[in-house]
């Protein structure tokens, strides 16, 4: 009887602690009861890309499950960019992630006026030696170097010595990466040229015009730097069936064009991921800059997609894998430090490039 009236006394303070639990309103999931953090990611472009955006809600949605934070994302347009910002701020959201130059005014302007709430500025350079912003970090991404690889490779393997370049629109850090691909191309051949056009994120048949437009011209290899929309650059290639080869940065178009050279891999997710993690260790590093190259993977060459194109392209594929030998080369040496390439935000210019 004894073992049993204690048995029954453990089995109420049990239950009397499951009540307790469940009469919270917590939802972070560590019993804490503390209400969970919030953090929203507001994109400048449309998610569902299979490119940066949904990488960054990747990123976003890991962090979650990681840290127990209630995440969640929305779209906005530039003329509403500063209302939605404010808006999360006025609902409470502890983070405010926003995407690309295009949102760095907006974000700083709101930042300033809301000095209790965090954010973070993706791919943006807001905090220099001129500003900076307490309760704000972002991160610099710094794609110069791989994309000199790809111009390397491609003024080693081009027939036709005309190579084009073709970026979503302009903004700093693409604009270095397009004279990344210039002095690579330039270091590598002399001789050769690169025609260069601005064109759209989003606008696939923009894209496609201007590809068009450089196929005209002669060019044997397009280096796409558009996002998603460097599905233009496949489409007209496939459409005129001549022998040029394209590269893209982050998409991965093998499957949909046989003459898809390559493609360079950026992880916009971390960079959400990291945000949210400092957020939660109370080690929020606001006022300061964040840096993603290839050092850390903030961008980074997919070696198996150059190395698929060498074994199954028959007209480019023998130069190419001895070009590949030579990238990975240029590749170790900007690694190692051995080689610099300099940020260079200016427009790109084949000729400043080529009398450097």
């Amino acid at each position: 009887m004894k073992k049993f009236l204690i048995t029954l006394m453990v089995l109420c303070m049990v239950s009397a602690g499951f009540a307790a639990c469940g009469g919270s309103s917590s939802s972070s999931g560590d019993g804490s009861g503390e209400e969970p953090l919030r953090v929203v990611l507001i994109g400048n472009q449309k998610f569902g890309d299979n490119g940066p955006m949904d990488d960054m809600a990747a990123g976003g949605e890991r962090a979650a499950q990681d840290f127990g934070v209630e995440f969640k994302k929305m779209e906005s347009e530039p003329v509403s960019f500063e209302e939605d910002i404010r808006t999360m701020v006025q609902e409470g959201y502890d983070l405010i992630i926003t995407t690309f130059p295009y949102m760095s005014e907006a974000t700083k302007a709101i930042a300033k006026e809301s000095p209790d709430t965090k954010f973070a500025a993706i791919f943006q350079s807001i905090n220099t030696e001129g500003e900076t912003i307490p309760n704000l970090w972002d991160t610099k991404f710094l794609g110069q170097t791989t994309l000199y690889v790809d111009g390397y490779m491609a003024g080693l393997a081009t027939k036709t010595n005309k190579i084009g370049l073709i970026i979503g629109g302009e903004e700093p850090s693409p604009n270095s990466e397009g004279n990344g691909f210039m002095r690579g191309v330039y270091d590598a051949n002399p001789n050769a040229t690169v025609e260069f056009a601005y064109a759209s994120y989003e606008d696939t048949a923009k894209v496609k015009e201007m590809a068009l437009a450089m196929i005209e011209k002669g060019v044997d290899f397009i280096q796409g730097d558009c996002g998603s929309a460097d599905s233009g650059i496949v489409e007209a290639v496939n459409e005129t069936k001549k022998d040029v080869m394209v590269f893209s940065v982050i998409c991965d178009f093998t499957d949909s064009c046989d003459n898809f050279a390559g493609s360079i891999g950026m992880s916009f997710g971390s960079a959400v991921y990291d945000a949210v993690k400092y957020l939660v260790e109370d080690n929020f590093p606001g006022g300061t800059q964040g840096v993603r190259d290839i050092s850390n993977d903030g961008y980074f060459l997919d070696w198996p997609t150059y190395e698929a194109f060498a074994e199954r392209n028959e007209a480019y594929g023998e130069a190419f894998a001895k070009a590949i030998e030579e990238g990975k080369a240029i590749e170790a040496k900007i690694k190692s430090g051995e080689l610099e390439i300099p940020y260079d935000p200016e427009v790109p210019n084949w000729k400043r490039i080529s009398s450097l």
